[in-house]
This record gives structure tokens, sequence and C-alpha cells, in this order.
């Protein structure tokens, strides 16, 4: 794909009325902001949750250990919903 050369473009928000989503444009791509945002938040989420899984495993001491798990699950606590009570 061959984007134009003119420097003058800039990343312009639109909003889309006759589906009611705002799509961020460039000079190359369409992007979903709702889309691209839950996207970036899951990727980092789920990097943390590899790190501290693997720190979790390489810790010797019962301190490391410790903190490690809070994170995990601290993480884990984000992307689970909260259960409702009917």
């Amino acid at each position: 794909m061959i984007c134009p050369q003119n420097n003058d473009i800039e990343l312009q928000r639109t909003d889309d009325t006759s589906e009611g989503r705002t799509m961020w444009k460039s000079c190359c791509l369409d992007l979903d902001k709702e889309f691209t945002m839950y996207f970036v938040k899951m990727f980092i989420l789920i990097g943390m949750i590899t790190f501290f899984a693997v720190e979790l495993h390489l810790s010797v001491t019962c301190e490391d250990k410790n903190l490690f798990q809070s994170l995990l699950l601290l993480c884990l606590g984000i992307i689970c919903p909260n259960p409702k009570l009917k």
C-alpha cells in the first residue's frame, strides 16, 4: 500500500453517525477507536500477566513470590468481570 507523501496529513477523528462509532483516520488506515483501545489494553495486560507468571516461577525468596503472586492476581482480577447478584 502506497501512502501519499503529503507531510501535512495528521490523525483525524471523525464521527460516523450512521453506525454511531468514532473512527481514527490516518493517511493509510482507518481504525475504530473502541476496538483499538480494547486491543491495546488487553495486549498490555497479557504482557504483564506473562511477566509476573515467569517472575513468580523464577523467584527464590518468599517475599518475591508474594509480590509477584499479588500482582498476578491483581491483573487477573482486572480481566475477569465482576459477579452480579440477581
